[in-house]
């Protein structure tokens, strides 16, 4: 089955959510009624209508319990590891529940006096516990673990359901996720083997053997062989060594000085570990639109730096802007598939901000690496 089928059914739209919910919580209400008539407890002999108003108030307060646990008490307090304040919790919801079914109780079976005599007379013991302070009840049923026991049992059913299908998800999301990856890649790659780039970097080589600087236009083809082939080979996998793309920026950065007559170019670059990893052809999209549209007049700049200290990697560009370029499309393909690149391999653990202001344009990118 194709992965976006499978996730349409594994996140139904809300309304569907909401009817499957209440289909399960009515199988247990009747489940719990039906064990209720036919095994010997303290509500044998009492009117249906009495039973099953018993069983659905106890189905309700089970319902409110666990929609606390799943998303209060576990996503706001285990996820965020606040175990004393999660145990908190979980010990004021245990004793909230009691009360309330204690409560619940006690006014159903007091609008029911034939009820209250069949207990009377079947479950002295019981009709006396029914009958004391609501404190001791409470007391009573917590201390001898008979409420929480049936509580956890009572839950352990939509738990191990709820943990099975997020499990599922998670599967699932993992395929979503790496399919995103490929066409993200291939959307990236597509970006990257700018036509215009190869057009204009083959015509200043080229230019460049015509006047006869051999050395410089065979370092030109080297760093340009060199960078394509990691594009199109060394690209592939989830990360890169940061030390290769830290050349490949080198390569392109020579490569389009090339064509440029006074604009200043600086890259300077500093790690203090040469064992990262990242994600390939990141940073080239940046790279790419400062060159695009900063302005070849005098005056003009173009700053790159970047550094890597503790795991956490510093990237900025500046870079003065051609007023005759219109910016409708800020970076276009390139840079759309790197903010979301970013979201895919560094979650919650990258900032990214640009910023233009009087005639300059600036980014800044963090990612922690480690």
């Amino acid at each position: 089955m194709p992965v976006i089928t499978v996730a349409n059914l594994l996140y139904p739209r809300k309304p569907l959510r909401i009817a499957l919910h209440a289909i399960f919580w009515a199988l247990l209400f009747g489940i719990k009624w039906y064990l209720t008539l036919i095994t010997f407890n303290v509500y044998g002999g009492f009117p249906t209508g009495i039973v099953a108003l018993l069983n659905l108030l106890n189905t309700g307060l089970v319902a409110v319990c666990y929609y606390v646990l799943v998303y209060v008490i576990w996503q706001q307090v285990y996820s965020k590891r606040r175990y004393f304040k999660g145990g908190v919790m979980l010990a004021a919801m245990l004793i909230l529940y009691t009360l309330a079914d204690a409560l619940t109780e006690r006014l159903v079976l007091n609008t029911c006096p034939d009820c209250m005599i069949l207990l009377k007379q079947r479950q002295a013991g019981y009709y006396s516990l029914v009958r004391s302070d609501i404190i001791n009840i409470v007391l009573k049923r917590l201390l001898s673990l008979g409420t929480p026991f049936s509580l956890i049992l009572t839950l352990f059913i939509p738990l191990c359901l709820k943990t099975t299908l997020n499990a599922y998800r998670s599967s699932v999301d993992s395929l979503k996720l790496a399919k995103e990856n490929i066409q993200l890649e291939f959307n990236f790659l597509k970006a990257q083997l700018n036509p215009h780039f190869l057009f204009n970097t083959m015509n200043n080589i080229y230019g460049l053997i015509i006047k006869g600087d051999r050395d410089r236009s065979a370092d030109l083809v080297s760093r340009l062989s060199g960078l394509l082939r990691y594009i199109l080979y060394d690209s592939a996998g989830d990360s890169a060594p940061l030390a290769k793309e830290i050349k490949l920026l080198n390569d392109y950065i020579e490569l389009e000085k090339v064509r440029l007559n006074f604009t200043g170019v600086v890259f300077n670059c500093h790690t203090d570990d040469a064992d990262y990893e990242i994600a390939p052809l990141l940073l080239i999209p940046l790279v790419e639109n400062a060159f695009k549209f900063s302005a070849d007049e005098p005056g003009s700049f173009i700053s790159i730096f970047l550094d890597v200290i503790n795991g956490r990697l510093r990237f900025t560009i500046d870079n003065n802007i051609d007023a005759a370029r219109t910016r409708s499309d800020p970076g276009g393909i390139g840079l759309n598939n790197l903010q979301k690149r970013l979201a895919l391999h560094y979650p919650q653990k990258f900032w990214y901000e640009t910023s233009e202001y009087e005639g300059a344009y600036s980014v800044n990118l963090t990612i922690q690496l480690t």
